[in-house]
Order: C-alpha cells, then sequence, then structure tokens
C-alpha cells in the first residue's frame, strides 16, 4: 500500500533548522551534477472546463538519495491546502513508489528556508536590517526561521497594506527573536540591506532607485513585484534554476511584458545559488546583486525522502 504522510505529519518528523541543511545539501547536489530537475521545469495543466482549477507537475531527481519524484499541485477556489499538493516519491532506479508526502506546510518551509539560505550566502558584510515584503504564509515561515541562520538582522515586514504589515508584525513578534517592526515599502527599503519579496502582487511594487546602494535583493513572489530596473541597476544576477526562473514571478513578466529576453537573462547571469554554495563560482558581496528564487524541485525532493525515512522509522 502506498503511504502517504499528511499535513500534520510531516510537521512532526521534521524541524526547521534541518530543513535548512536539506536545502543546502540539495542544492550543491544540483551544483555538482548530482540531482537534476525535470524538462521542462513545469508542466501546467488546466483542471475542469467552467472552473478555474488549474495544475501543476514538477520533477526532481536525486542520485545520492537513489530517489526521483514529482510535485503535483492543484490550485483554484475549489482546491484545499493541505489537500492540493503532494509530492510524489520513487526509487530511482527501479521507479518503485516510496510514498506521497503533503506539500502544504513543507512547501512553506522549503520556500522560505531556500530564500534564507540564498540571503547568507550573499550577505553583505555589516548587514542590519532585512525587510520582507509579504505578509502571507510563507512570510511567516521566514519569521519563524531566520534566527536558526540569520539572527543578527533586524526585521522590517512590508506590504501593499502598511495596516495589514503593521498588524502582522504585532502578531508575529513572539516567534521570533530577531528584532520584528513594519513600515511602507518606500521607506522601509531605504535603510535596508537585504529585500526579500515573497508577496501576491501582480504590481510594481517598488523601483531600482528605491533601494540602498549596494544592496541585496531576493525574489521570490509568483507574480511580478518590480521591473527590470532593478536587474539593470544590479551588478550581480544569480538564480537557483534558470529555465523556472523564465517560467514564474518577475523575469517570466519581463520576457513577457518585452523588458527583457530570456538570451539576455542568461547572459548577465553570475552563478547559480547552488555554485555558490558548492564553491565552484563565486562573486563580490557587498555589490548590488539582484537573486531570483523560484523554487528547485530538488529540495522539496530532499525534504520529501527523510519524512519518508523517518515515517518508516517510526
Amino acid at each position: 500500500m502506498l503511504k502517504v504522510i499528511e499535513d500534520d505529519q510531516a510537521r512532526d518528523l521534521v524541524k526547521r533548522a534541518e530543513v535548512i541543511e536539506i536545502v543546502e545539501a540539495a542544492y550543491r547536489a544540483a551544483a555538482d551534477g548530482q540531482a537534476d530537475v525535470s524538462h521542462p521545469s513545469a508542466m501546467m495543466m488546466r483542471g475542469k472546463s467552467g472552473t478555474d482549477t488549474h495544475f501543476k507537475v514538477k520533477g526532481a531527481i536525486l542520485d545520492d538519495l537513489n530517489v526521483a519524484g514529482f510535485r503535483l499541485i492543484a490550485d483554484g477556489e475549489k482546491t484545499s491546502d493541505p489537500g492540493s499538493a503532494f509530492l510524489y516519491v520513487v526509487n530511482a532506479e527501479t521507479g518503485r513508489p516510496l510514498g506521497m508526502v503533503s506539500e502544504a506546510w513543507l512547501h512553506r518551509i522549503r520556500t522560505a528556508s531556500t530564500g534564507l539560505v540564498t540571503c547568507r550566502k550573499l550577505l553583505p558584510a555589516g548587514a542590519k536590517r532585512m525587510v520582507l515584503i509579504g505578509t502571507g504564509r510563507i512570510a511567516e515561515e521566514v519569521i519563524r526561521s531566520c534566527h536558526e541562520i540569520l539572527p543578527q538582522l533586524e526585521i522590517v515586514l512590508a506590504s501593499r497594506s502598511t495596516e495589514r504589515a503593521v498588524a502582522a508584525a504585532e502578531r508575529w513578534k513572539s516567534l521570533t527573536p530577531n528584532p520584528l517592526t513594519a513600515a511602507p515599502i518606500r521607506e522601509a527599503l531605504a535603510e535596508a540591506d537585504v529585500v526579500m519579496t515573497l508577496s501576491d502582487a501582480a504590481e510594481v511594487m517598488f523601483e531600482a532607485s528605491d533601494l540602498r546602494p549596494g544592496a541585496l535583493v531576493c525574489a521570490m513572489g509568483g507574480r511580478y513585484e518590480f521591473n527590470s530596473d532593478v536587474l539593470d541597476a544590479s551588478a550581480v544576477f544569480i538564480v537557483d534554476e534558470l529555465d523556472f526562473v523564465c517560467a514564474v514571478g518577475s523575469a517570466a513578466y519581463w520576457i513577457k511584458t518585452g523588458q527583457v529576453t530570456r538570451d539576455h537573462l542568461a547572459d548577465r547571469l553570475d552563478a547559480t545559488i547552488g555554485e555558490l554554495l558548492k564553491g565552484t563560482k563565486s562573486v563580490e558581496r557587498g555589490r548590488q546583486t539582484l537573486a531570483i528564487i523560484q523554487g528547485m524541485a530538488v529540495c522539496d525532493l530532499a525534504i520529501a525522502k527523510t519524512v519518508l525515512d523517518r515515517a518508516e522509522t517510526k
């Protein structure tokens, strides 16, 4: 019988600090050629005609763990968060199914961890303040995990609605030992060493001129949050996986609207975050940097394998 690990079970089987380590190892494996994602990086399909339901599939393989898997996501008005996203995991050699793991909480903690891992690797020397744009559930996971990896940073929460940011900051203060406040976006950016965008926006929320010189921007929104002027103003450009970065998020919007081409993004690319973590490439910290991190399925797969192993032990 196929093992199915539900959301509450997954939460009990892996800790936030462990997810950070798993994410780093998966990124290094990808840079080392020991992990890969599906080609194309994601497949899209509509749901039932007349509804807004739609499906997305992302595949990955991890040679060292001998597992392959597919992240299966359904989204729409009638879908439910705990029951609409699972990672189907199989033996990478025999194809034998190993189990399915709920991707509700794991996706949120994976996304938060990939952003924090990226920020730690690219953090400007002496950085003191991180602006987090977004007040959703993934932003909450960033708040909960930040002290594990960036304990020195003050966090300023920002949003299209300052009132919403203030309310979220008050609600989340007890979740982190890091100082946590809220401010309007442009006011917050003026003093930000690090900016992490995690909103569900589909609008320009700031411009390159709003950023502090030498700032690091880690962009993770699923639609778009700023125009390509931020890329133009950056001396360093980093991604996790270029194909998927070109399929969703801000870069995909730039391509769609004619602001850039995929070839231009490839030409501008300095390194992947995996290459930086593995040490095969390096960049100078403190120069204005844009990192677009849209999520590699190898990270989801590595976390799911850990969860399945621990469920088997229990």
